[in-house]
């Protein structure tokens, strides 16, 4: 079984007392909501989540970044029917309350749009369920 290694950001403003979630919107490959993540560059972890951040949401001003012991984890098999397994340590992001998402640059044309939510909304769009669970327990940290 082949490992891949990433990272996937929680990134959040808080422009009132309640923290807002990044969601994007993604068209290629399959179409559904999701947190922001990527394959990691370089074998650098926190070099890798500012790089998503800024390819698939336009994003580059960061106030504070911090690893977690979260992993998103799944297996998939690739055309030639190998199981291949992600393994994307997740991070935290906080970014200022003017942040706003372009995905006009993303190099590799992932994402359709994306906008900060509250928990909940966020939440109930998220496609897929260990990503729930990824914003579950990171929504924990980031509001006690």
């Amino acid at each position: 079984m082949e490992r891949e290694k990433g990272v996937v950001l929680v990134v959040y403003k808080k422009p009132s007392r309640n923290p807002r979630y990044l969601v994007l919107n993604r068209k290629k490959n399959w179409e559904g909501w999701e947190l922001p993540k990527g394959h990691l560059e370089k074998d650098d972890y926190e070099h890798t989540a500012r790089l998503e951040l800024s390819e698939e949401a336009g994003i580059e001003a960061i106030e504070e970044l911090e690893s977690t012991e979260q992993v998103l984890e799944w297996s998939f098999e690739d055309d030639d029917g190998q199981t291949i397994k992600r393994e994307y340590k997740a991070f935290i992001v906080k970014v200022g309350e003017g942040a706003v998402t372009d995905t006009s640059a993303n190099p590799h044309d992932e994402h359709e749009r994306g906008h900060f939510f509250n928990y909940e909304d966020a939440k109930s769009l998220l496609t897929h369920q260990n990503q729930k669970e990824i914003l579950d327990a990171l929504h924990e940290t980031i509001t006690r």
